[in-house]
């Protein structure tokens, strides 16, 4: 995919086609498969190889050694906790599954809609953060009549039931149930301001779809399963589980990109039915959670508490306790600097991308490709924190995902401020392109550093903290806290796109690159502020 865009410009980059035709030879396999027979049968019995007459030398064993450590360092988790670590990581597994099958189809009816735009995600975040505090509100209320582990299979299952719905009743009947496009159309010219507002309305299915879909890509990871992994998770075990859950559960991430490429590129019928067909993944991958949650009671049912306290569980509640311990209220902001900053980024890297693709089916598939590198990105950081945390503290583990997003998100809008001066290309290649692939830079390595070192040291900043803190404020902080920067970063863009008339995501850029350095020096604020309260809990 990126190879096509290299084409595209008029800079010749001749060693990236000489790596890319090395890449496809027969020799790059001959060798791959070479290293891969040798491996097998060293991991299978590396005491052969090590007695073997051919290898019985100091320096090979040496080797043999230390590729037996670094496995122990890549995966450090035990035999005999399989079966703890397994069903887990499988949720997880079939969660960021379905959670990149999501984006990509909420994002694509939005923006590649002829009349609509990344410009109306702004406006609608407002929407989705009330429809978040609605629907925790509900949760809290219910929380204190079901168990812990029923309320996990009454949130996946209302879920299930409405991407149901979605597939087989409103979608099918959307020509229908959409107002006239004539009359918005009319609308849109005697009130210009409202232009990126009323695709709201015009395309309400879409609008319910995307919510629905925002808060399972919320509230899925980041609230039931890191809640039940705290649960269930000792601190002991948290440094070698941690990096490995990201791991394995993001080789989904993978697989759903894969998916959604497959059969958006098959001959399965159009467009419509095959994003139906993409649907009733997600729908299957919500049974397979819940199975494997079963699952997972049913082995050590006997060694986790589900009969928690039935205290009262509102809002309200947990939006105190973020601001009377100082631990929570540090965590939330970080959080909120992360959302804030990565939202601001991410539209205006999609409305530029959805005017390089052109097309729905092409905005699918960059959109997939870039997941896809997300999850081989994150499987390498993944590995890559189990030895990071052995060999760097807690703060500087913490530290390294702001100052990635900061660099790479400088980069992304130096590129949009010179298209926007007027300079078309820039060291020979289209200054489209560059922006499109700075972008994707950010895109990649801003949510592989969330997914393998991010969400794992703000877990690891809860568990100092007692069991109703780690319940209350993280449900405050992981759904409430994260909707509300990603509304507040939605409602200062769709603040600049009234105020300036017949403006667009890229126009009102500069006004985001000054908000963006603001928002990164916070977050290196709190992140310092928090490591000195996660040392005084460790004390205590």
């Amino acid at each position: 995919m990126i190879s096509k865009l290299l084409l595209r410009t008029k800079f010749n980059f001749r060693f990236i086609h000489v790596f890319i035709g090395f890449i496809k030879t027969n020799f790059y396999k001959k060798v791959v498969r070479f290293i891969k027979h040798y491996l097998n049968k060293f991991i299978k019995n590396p005491n052969k190889f090590i007695k073997n007459p051919n290898f019985d030398c100091k320096a090979k064993r040496r080797i043999f050694s230390s590729l037996s450590n670094l496995s122990k360092n890549l995966f450090p988790v035990k035999k005999s906790e399989f079966k703890k670590f397994f069903p887990m990581a499988f949720m997880m597994f079939f969660m960021l599954f379905s959670t990149t099958i999501l984006k990509n189809v909420k994002d694509t009816l939005i923006i590649t809609h002829k009349g609509s735009g990344a410009e109306v995600i702004n406006f609608l975040k407002f929407f989705v953060v009330i429809f978040s505090i609605l629907f925790m509100s509900a949760y809290g209320k219910l929380s204190q009549f079901f168990e812990s582990k029923n309320m996990f299979y009454v949130t996946i299952s209302f879920f299930l039931l409405f991407f149901l719905f979605f597939n087989i009743v409103l979608y099918p009947n959307r020509e229908t149930l959409h107002p006239n496009m004539l009359e918005i159309k009319q609308i849109k010219a005697l009130y210009p301001r409202l232009k990126w507002i009323l695709p709201m309305y015009s395309l309400w299915i879409y609008s319910i779809f995307y919510a629905f879909a925002d808060l399972w890509c919320s509230m899925c990871i980041s609230f039931l399963f890191w809640q039940f992994a705290n649960q269930v998770v000792t601190l002991e075990e948290s440094k070698r589980f941690y990096g490995s859950f990201a791991a394995i559960g993001y080789i989904g991430l993978i697989i759903g990109s894969k998916s959604i490429k497959y059969i958006i590129n098959s001959k399965l019928g159009s467009f419509d039915q095959k994003l139906r067909l993409v649907i009733y993944l997600v729908c299957i991958a919500c049974c397979f959670i819940m199975f494997f949650y079963f699952l997972f009671n049913k082995i050590f049912h006997s060694q986790v508490n589900f009969k928690s306290k039935k205290s009262k569980f509102s809002l309200r509640q947990s939006i105190k306790i973020i601001f009377q311990n100082k631990t929570i209220t540090y965590i939330m902001a970080i959080v909120f600097c992360y959302n804030f900053s990565i939202s601001m980024v991410e539209l205006t890297w999609k409305s530029e991308l959805r005017n390089f693709t052109k097309s729905k089916e092409a905005f699918v598939n960059y959109y997939a490709f870039v997941n896809e590198s997300v999850g081989y990105s994150t499987i390498f950081f993944a590995f890559f924190s189990n030895i990071l945390f052995k060999k760097i503290n807690w703060f500087g583990s913490a530290l390294i995902t702001p100052v990635v997003m900061l660099v790479s998100s400088l980069l992304f809008f130096s590129a949009i401020i010179l298209k926007i001066i007027g300079f078309k290309t820039f060291l020979g290649a289209s200054i489209v392109v560059i922006s499109v692939l700075t972008g994707t830079i950010h895109n990649i390595t801003s949510k592989s550093m969330k997914y393998s070192l991010f969400d794992q040291t703000k877990e690891m900043a809860y568990i100092p903290l007692d069991k109703e803190l780690k319940t209350k404020g993280k449900a405050a902080i992981d759904v409430v806290g994260s909707r509300f920067s990603k509304s507040l970063s939605g409602q200062i863009q769709a603040f600049l796109l009234i105020l300036i008339p017949q403006s667009s995501q890229i126009n009102i850029a500069p006004y985001l690159l000054f908000l963006i350095i603001i928002v990164f020096y916070a977050w290196f604020w709190s992140l310092n502020k928090l490591n000195l309260e996660r040392s005084k809990d460790l004390h205590k």
